[in-house]
């Protein structure tokens, strides 16, 4: 198949103007600056009873319909306790004058109890549907999750315990927490940032039945309480990097032989240097120069790349590398089948929606104001790299087409 020997100008300006707006919007959105709300209190009245001499703790006991007793504990010191021990009035206005009025839960308290015992002021209080049932006996406890808004937590307690109902067993390990059989741990002293405190804003629990079962159902019942929320932001969050991508599966179709002015010179030399290389791996292997062995390497490439990257740096960035790496893998079979002319709309459309795992596993998102948008501006200058890197590889692709797929020469 081959190509016009001069490409119309108006093409060349359309390709570098749309990545002038891509770069533009990035440049724009990453100076966009709203001012954030305060964090929410997970304990407002933990640090701010008149009288305090600790923090306190809070222990949050969730029952098996999904409604909470909340029961914050906070020492005080002989004159405030002994002044609330003779006056139910005092304490009572001290509890009131004391709540923080960010606390997570300051408009869902119902049924207030404040006593005193031991020289330690007892806020109990009643918060209604803090978790949630998915599938089976399955539970998801919620109500501290912010995902995909301007909300941020803070401890405001040296503890804050999330209890289970009676039997059931936590069965995730949310952020920053010590997880044991029923109940999850915040402390002070392992908070993340001054800002959190340890509970980050995707923060849930999820608990069931002891067993594999009531594990599939928790894990199950997470996905049903959050699915539609995260497919939403992440398939919107994908709008972006899905067109750059596509937009170099299209630049490699149209102008993937290299013969328009430095830019042909440069190509040529990618595909030529990066078909000696893979003429020399395949050699040394005894492969054949063909598509199966090309896509063969792409998968088991990304694949060695994802694990590794799991090992060194973690989960977060082996997704993020591991998703645009296939993208950008794609590209070198997409070569191939373009230059001998044979079907390609597979490896263009895999290329292209690829990042679609991406934005998916990190939503929802929020950020300057802003839900998916703000995703665009995080993962275009990595649709970028995929589209130039992955345009040099179909550029190899097409070279290794060009010299034939038969069985290269075993070893020397």
């Amino acid at each position: 198949m081959s190509l016009t020997e001069a490409v119309p100008r108006r093409d060349s300006r359309r390709l570098v103007g749309v990545a002038l707006l891509v770069l533009g919007v990035a440049a724009a959105g990453s100076g966009l600056a709203v001012s954030g709300h305060p964090p929410l209190s997970v304990c407002g009245v933990c640090d701010s009873i008149d009288g305090a001499t600790d923090a306190g703790t809070l222990d949050v006991h969730v029952d098996e319909r999904g409604d909470s007793r909340w029961i914050a504990r906070v020492p005080v010191d002989e004159s405030a306790a002994e002044t609330y021990r003779n006056d139910d009035a005092a304490l009572e206005t001290a509890v009131d004058e004391g709540w923080y009025r960010y606390d997570v839960a300051v408009d869902d308290a119902r049924n207030v109890d404040a006593s005193i015992e031991d020289g330690v002021v007892r806020v109990e209080y009643a918060v209604s549907d803090v978790a949630e049932s998915g599938v089976g006996d399955g539970w998801v406890f919620d109500y501290l999750y912010a995902g995909g808004t301007q909300y941020r937590y803070e401890l405001r307690a040296d503890r804050v315990t999330v209890h289970a109902p009676a039997d059931a067993r936590v069965t995730n390990a949310p952020p920053n927490a010590h997880v044991e059989d029923g109940s999850v741990t915040w402390t002070s002293a392992d908070a993340g940032s001054p800002d959190e405190d340890g509970i980050a804003q995707k923060t849930y629990v999820t608990y069931g039945s002891p067993g594999v079962a009531g594990t599939l159902a928790s894990w199950t019942s997470a996905g049903v309480v959050f699915g539609p929320l995260v497919l939403s932001h992440g398939l919107l969050a994908s709008l972006v990097p899905i067109a750059i991508v596509g937009l170099a599966t299209v630049a490699a179709g149209r102008f993937g032989d290299g013969r328009w002015g430095v830019v042909g010179g440069v190509g040529r030399t990618v595909g030529d240097t990066g078909r000696r290389g893979l003429d020399r791996v395949c050699s040394r292997f005894g492969w054949a120069l063909e598509r199966r062995t090309l896509v063969g390497v792409v998968v088991g490439s990304v694949a060695l790349l994802g694990a590794a990257c799991w090992l060194v740096f973690g989960v977060t960035q082996a997704v993020l590398l591991g998703t645009f790496g296939f993208a950008t893998g794609v590209f070198l079979p997409l070569g191939h089948a373009l230059e001998r002319d044979e079907s390609s709309w597979r490896f263009g459309l895999l290329a292209a929606t690829s990042p679609v795992v991406a934005t998916i596993a990190f939503a929802p998102y929020y950020g300057f104001g802003y839900g998916p948008p703000f995703a665009w501006v995080l993962f275009a200058p990595w649709a970028i790299g995929t589209g130039v890197v992955g345009y040099g590889l179909s550029l190899v692709g097409r070279r290794l087409a060009e010299n034939g797929t038969g069985p290269a020469p075993g070893p020397t």
